[in-house]
C-alpha cells in the first residue's frame, strides 16, 4: 500500500493512501489500522525503573486454543469478535520447548522458573548425594526475595504441585516428592514439597501462599461434599500438622521482629473477611486437593485481590506469580473470558511489569510433551521479551529486569 505525502507531516494519522484506489471497504479497515499505528507510536517509554512483577501462567491453553478462541462460535457476527486484555500488551516473545523425547513434567516447571534450559537438566545429575554437594537451583522467587522484594504465589491447584516443587523444593528432579518420604533414612533433599514449603528457606520467605493441597499438611481435614478427599493425590501421615508448624514458625519470627503480623486460613469465607493489607504474611490453603475442584472456590479475583493488599507496600517492590491451570473438560472460551475480566480490573502503574504466558503441556505414554508458549508483556523493560527464545529466557529476563 502506497501513501502520498505533500508536505511534511509529524503524525502518520496525517498521512493519506491513494484513495482513487481503495474500496470503501477497505479504506474502512486502513483508517482502523492508521489509528492503530499512530497508539503504537504513542506508547510511551518501556524503560522506566521495574518495581513489581506480575506473571499469570495459563496453564492447559496452548497458542492454537488461544487463536481460536477469539473468535465467536457465530463467525458471520464480527462485533462478537473477543478482545483480550494481553493482545494490547506491547510485547510478546514465543518460548520454546527443548524436549528430546517426552520429560518429567517438574524439569519444564524447573526450567521456566529457574533459567537453567531443559537439555541441561535432562543430563543433569540429580541423585540426592550431588544435590548435597553442588547445592540446590535457585528459583525466581529465592532470586527475589534476596533482592528484597515481597514475593507471592497463588494457584488454582494444589500448593504442592510441579510449580511449587520448582519455585520452592530444594530437589523437584521427582514428582513422588509430594508424599512424604517412607523411610527415616531418607536424606533431607528427599523431603516432600508441602516439607520444603515450610521449612525451606524460600517458603519461609514467602509473604503469600495461596491454593489447595490440605491433606498434604495436614492428616486431620475437614471433609464436606464441595471439598472431599482427593484419593489420586498423597496424603498425611497420622499427627501430621504441618498447617500449625507455619503458625508456630511465624509466631517466632513475631518474636524476634516486631510489628510482623500474620495470617492462616483455611476458608473462603475467612478470605473474604480479612484485610491483607494489615498482614505481612498470609498462608491460606483453601481446599483438600486441588483448588479448582473445589465446588465453593470463591473467585479468583478475590484471591488476587487479597495477595495484592499484603504484598502492595510503599517502600518494597514485590514480585507475584499466578498459576491458572485450565481443566480439558473446562469451557476454555469462559476461562478465557474470566481471565480476561480479571486481568482488566487488575491495578495498573507505570513500574509494574505484566506477563501472561500461555502454557499447555501433554501427558503421554512416556512422559509428558509440551507445546511452544506465548508470554504477553506489558510495562517497564517489556522490549527484553521478543522473538523465539528457550523456555528458560522468562527467569533469566525477569531477573534483568529486576535489576535497576
Amino acid at each position: 500500500m502506497r501513501y502520498e505525502v505533500e508536505n511534511e507531516v509529524a503524525n502518520v494519522a496525517d498521512v493519506n493512501y491513494w484513495k482513487d484506489r481503495v474500496s470503501v471497504e477497505q479504506k474502512l479497515w486502513y483508517d482502523k489500522g492508521i489509528e492503530e499505528v499512530n497508539m503504537a507510536l504513542k506508547e510511551p517509554s518501556t524503560e522506566n525503573t521495574v518495581k513489581n512483577v506480575r506473571i499469570f501462567v495459563i496453564e492447559g491453553i496452548g497458542y492454537e486454543e488461544l487463536a481460536a478462541n477469539r473468535f465467536p462460535l457465530n463467525i458471520n457476527n464480527s462485533k462478537e469478535n473477543t478482545n483480550f486484555v494481553w493482545d494490547q500488551f506491547s510485547h510478546v516473545a514465543r518460548l520454546k520447548m527443548n524436549c528430546i523425547i517426552p520429560c518429567p513434567k517438574n524439569w519444564i516447571h524447573q526450567a521456566l522458573w529457574t533459567g537453567v534450559p531443559l537439555d541441561v537438566l535432562q543430563m543433569m545429575n540429580t541423585n540426592c548425594s550431588s544435590q548435597a554437594k553442588d547445592g540446590h537451583l535457585l528459583s525466581l522467587l529465592r532470586q527475589a526475595q534476596l533482592a528484597g522484594l515481597r514475593t507471592g504465589f497463588v494457584t488454582n491447584q494444589r500448593l504442592t504441585g510441579p510449580t511449587g516443587a520448582a519455585l520452592y523444593g530444594k530437589h523437584a528432579s521427582n514428582l513422588s516428592n509430594e508424599c512424604e518420604k517412607q523411610s527415616s533414612n531418607e536424606t533431607l533433599c528427599n523431603d516432600d514439597i508441602a516439607t520444603q514449603l515450610i521449612f525451606g528457606e524460600t517458603g519461609k520467605h514467602l509473604n503469600v501462599i495461596m491454593g489447595g493441597g490440605r491433606q498434604m499438611f495436614n492428616h486431620e481435614v475437614p471433609v464436606t461434599n464441595s471439598d472431599p478427599i482427593d484419593d489420586n493425590l498423597c496424603r498425611a501421615s497420622y499427627e501430621r500438622n504441618l498447617l500449625k508448624n507455619w503458625r508456630l514458625q511465624k509466631l517466632r519470627q513475631v518474636e524476634d521482629q516486631t510489628r510482623q503480623r500474620f495470617e492462616l486460613i483455611q476458608h473462603f469465607g475467612e478470605l473474604e473477611a480479612i484485610n491483607g493489607s494489615k498482614y505481612d504474611y498470609l498462608m491460606a490453603v483453601l481446599s483438600n486437593g486441588d483448588l479448582n475442584r473445589n465446588l465453593k472456590v470463591s473467585s479468583f479475583q478475590l484471591m488476587l485481590k487479597k495477595t495484592l493488599q499484603v504484598l502492595n507496600r510503599s517502600n518494597a517492590g514485590y514480585l507475584l506469580i499466578v498459576e491458572q491451570f485450565v481443566h480439558a473438560e473446562m469451557n476454555k472460551r469462559e476461562q478465557l473470558q474470566m481471565l480476561n475480566e480479571t486481568l482488566t480490573d487488575l491495578p495498573r502503574d507505570k513500574h509494574t511489569l505484566n506477563l501472561v504466558l500461555f502454557t499447555s503441556i501433554e501427558r503421554t505414554l512416556n512422559g509428558f510433551l509440551p507445546s511452544d508458549s506465548l508470554v504477553f508483556v506489558q510495562g517497564p523493560k517489556s522490549s527484553i521479551f521478543l522473538g523465539v527464545r528457550d523456555v528458560n529466557y522468562l527467569a533469566q529476563a525477569v531477573t534483568y529486569a529486576l535489576k535497576n
